[in-house]
């Protein structure tokens, strides 16, 4: 999709994990405590590592070529839509991260109603450049969940190297956020303020 078009995408996907920075600020009451809370934390490290490296190595394929070409290689021949699945998995490290059922719950399905929604955007744009050729990738190829055994490699990519900086900062972005949540749990938790609502 056009930089242009992808703009309101993905400022409000930063909102929603603003708002899961605020909330994870204000509000007390986890549902993941002691042991569970550690897990918790640490499934949503390696969630959110999984993704930015499912982003990094989908970008390999897609950079430069997204909006001229019908990409069908790589992770691209396992489901359509590699780059929104790792932004949900990234969103559901994340909400695990926060010890919040409520959030656990909340954030990969606010992330995943984006995804679909852009999803839909761009089959149909896809659709309208390629016709018949995209009609036969989506028959045999699923939106979001990788049929793993279709994942063919090309003997080579190339692959901007400017391009591929500002993708591997987007997908760096994550790591951030992940950050940015289990600092503002830590503080909560260790008593740097006090927290106004309950939230399991």
């Amino acid at each position: 999709m056009p930089g242009n078009a992808r703009t309101p995408r993905v400022r409000l996907h930063f909102a929603c994990y603003a708002l899961a920075i605020a909330t994870t600020v204000v509000t007390t009451g986890r549902c993941f405590e002691g042991g569970a809370g550690l897990a918790a934390q640490a499934a949503g490290f390696l969630l959110v590592a999984a993704a930015v490296l499912w982003r990094l190595w989908t970008t390999l394929f897609i950079t430069g070529r997204k909006d001229t070409e019908l990409v069908r290689e790589g992770p691209y021949a396992a489901c359509r839509h590699p780059l929104y699945l790792g932004s949900v998995v990234a969103a559901a490290g994340i909400g695990l991260t926060t010890r919040s059922l409520t959030l656990c719950l909340a954030l990969p399905l606010a992330i995943g109603a984006f995804a679909a929604v852009a999803a839909r955007r761009e089959d149909a744009a896809l659709a309208a450049a390629h016709g018949a050729a995209w009609r036969a990738y989506r028959d045999a190829t699923p939106a979001f969940r990788p049929a793993w055994r279709r994942m063919g490699l090309p003997e080579t990519v190339n692959v901007p190297p400017a391009i591929y900086r500002k993708a591997f900062l987007d997908a760096a972005s994550f790591l951030l956020l992940w950050l940015l949540v289990l600092l503002a749990e830590t503080l909560r938790a260790g008593g740097a303020w006090q927290p106004m609502l309950r939230l399991p």
